[in-house]
């Protein structure tokens, strides 16, 4: 696979950005810090640097470059990354003919080809004669032409199989467009659309690639709404509507706003709300919940003012507190939807209001609860409701609302503080466990990956300097290191070019090699920090005399134990001798492990 695919692609494309799509970053000197994506943590050990195009985690071992960060948080394959980030940076690969050999198959990768080619159809559809239902639909709901081009809007034609035939026509198997969950197939064996008659919301996952469809029927009988079912492509428990559309926004304003249905989110888009972004018809999950996070501290629900989207608020807004996010629940007192409230009369300034005054989660627990507390027969399912949510919180998030809380419980304050603590007391402690045996397991497989980190430096400084590589002999270089693994790592480095090694790499999907090179070259910058406050030798020559005395003392204790056991040459002797002296006349490195 040519190398030049991989270098256009590093090239057009910063690793802040695709990182930042998983990682909240934050800069520290020279580099970015955020929570490790591979491990547990709650003290940040993840660095990226911009300036060498790489990460390593402090903490588990885990590194590389971009397609590495790709490939193991996607679980994608090197092909399928490569696919991936060629389109996100608007590169054309190679052609197949043009890198020998057969074409091979559509992978699994290429179904979001298929999902585009799809997308572009129910657009054109809405835009077509047939699509004049589905335009009256949208004028009716006061979407223009510009807002549904903006949002990619489209119309499954009431033919039964007008997307599938234009699939057909770009060469797109049947199997593929049932993984794709663009069609259905029939009792007498044919496939007709799964989105005939409705309007169509695209979804697109948090890198902009297109997963699935939502689609509201226009007039007739059936399910008011059809969505894509999970498959290979799409999980709706781990994507949010119009993430990728608002995340920029999430960042800039420090907040995301949270709705239920796909209008409401285009609604408040309209309106200047977008940081806003919807749940997929699910109650919301942790992995939805963790998205939002990587991008912000703060929260606003503003779910539907019913008894279910009550409910569903109230599952919600813990589910956003545990993973770490100030929740503000947004209550619409007329009692529509934000979609309903922005098209009526004065409902820009109505939820402008509502937004200024957001209960927090404890306030609007309370005032969800209220009336049962208020209610004789209701109250114990109340009081419980309210007292398992605060068992989810920590002391410092109750302290400001102790005076409302337990008023409302009966309680003075302080016997308030003491049924919450006796109550915590009581509470199981698996949570605990499993985390403690998360971490456990995580530092098992980080001890796996993790190497001495003179060696990666090694590694690292021949790979970036090829004047280095093309000085140091390799012998001379195989001598300082102890590791078989790194040894082939580093002769590897010194035999072919680094352009050609991690192409093949990624393509064997040897994720090690990039992981232990962006180890040393964390190293390297600690130890430059150092040089320049001590006025010490460069870093090469740092690294390659410490590694030398390393290399003497193992040599020295393997000599010293045969000299104990009486089984040391008079050859060996004289080497233990000669170390010795070295050892003891050397000026000692502050390259200290």
């Amino acid at each position: 696979m040519p190398n030049d695919d991989v270098r256009r692609i590093k090239d057009r494309l910063d690793i802040l950005d695709i990182v930042g799509d998983k990682v909240r970053l934050h800069r520290a000197g020279r580099n970015h810090v955020g929570l490790c994506p591979f491990h547990d943590e709650k003290t940040p050990s993840f660095h990226v640097s911009q300036e060498r195009q790489n990460y390593h985690c402090y903490g588990c071992g885990k590194g590389g470059d971009i397609f590495s960060f790709v490939m193991e948080t996607e679980g994608l394959d090197f092909r399928q990354t490569l696919e991936l980030l060629a389109a996100r940076a608007g590169i054309e690969l190679t052609p197949f003919e043009n890198r020998g050999g057969n074409a091979p198959k559509r992978t699994s990768g290429s179904l979001y080809d298929v999902m585009e080619i799809a997308g572009k159809t129910f657009r054109s559809l809405l835009a077509a004669p047939e699509g004049e239902a589905a335009r009256a639909y949208l004028a009716r709901r006061d979407v223009s032409s510009e807002a549904a081009a903006r949002f990619e809007l489209g119309w499954g034609s009431s033919s039964w199989d007008a997307v599938w035939r234009v699939l057909q026509n770009e060469r797109v198997s049947a199997q593929e467009a049932l993984d794709a969950g663009l069609v259905l197939e029939s009792q007498r064996g044919g496939l007709y659309d799964r989105f005939r008659g409705r309007v169509t919301f695209p979804i697109r996952d948090i890198s902009g690639r297109l997963i699935a469809f939502g689609g509201r029927i226009v007039d007739g009988e059936g399910a008011k709404y059809v969505n894509s079912p999970e498959g290979a492509l799409y999980s709706k428990r781990r994507n949010l509507y119009l993430l990728y559309a608002a995340k920029n926004a999430i960042r800039e304003k420090k907040r995301a706003v949270l709705v239920e249905g796909y209008m409401d989110a285009l609604r408040l888009h309209i309106h200047g709300y977008s940081e806003t972004v919807a749940s997929l018809g699910t109650a919301l999950t942790e992995e939805q919940a963790k998205l939002l996070k990587r991008f912000t501290d703060r929260c606003y629900i503003c779910y539907d003012s019913d008894t279910a989207g009550q409910e569903a608020t109230l599952r919600g807004m813990y589910t956003l507190q545990n993973s770490g996010l100030d929740v503000y629940v947004i209550s619409l007192s007329t009692g529509k939807d934000p979609d309903e409230l922005l098209n009526s009369q004065g409902g820009k300034a109505l939820f402008d209001a509502a937004v200024d005054e957001a209960r927090p989660l404890v306030l609007q627990h309370l005032h969800a609860v209220r009336a049962q507390l208020e209610d004789p027969a209701a109250r114990r399912g109340g009081v419980d409701s309210l007292w398992s949510g605060l068992l989810q919180l920590q002391p410092t998030m109750i302290a400001p609302y102790v005076s409302q809380l337990s008023g409302a419980l009966g309680f003075y304050p302080d016997q308030f503080w003491r049924e919450l603590e006796q109550a915590r007391r009581g509470r199981n402690t698996r949570t605990e466990e499993k985390r403690t045996e998360e971490k456990a397991e995580g530092a098992r497989r980080g001890e796996r990956t993790l190497y001495e980190p003179l060696e990666a430096a090694l590694c690292a400084m021949l790979w970036r300097d090829e004047e280095l590589r093309c000085s140091c002999r390799p012998e001379e270089i195989l001598s300082l290191i102890a590791d078989t693994g790194v040894k082939e790592i580093a002769l590897a480095i010194m035999m072919e070019s680094p352009q050609e090694l991690e192409t093949r790499w990624h393509s064997m999907n040897e994720h090690l090699p990039l992981a232990f090179i962006a180890r040393g070259d964390a190293f390297c910058e600690e130890l430059e920090f150092t040089r320049t406050r001590t006025r010490d030798a460069d870093p090469w020559s740092v690294v390659c005399e410490e590694l030398k005395r390393k290399r003497a003392k193992e040599r020295m204790g393997y000599l010293d134990t045969r000299m104990k056991r009486q089984e040391a040459t008079p050859e060996e002797m004289a080497v233990f001798q000669k170390f010795a002296a070295q050892l003891k006349g050397g000026k000692k490195t502050k390259a200290a492990v």
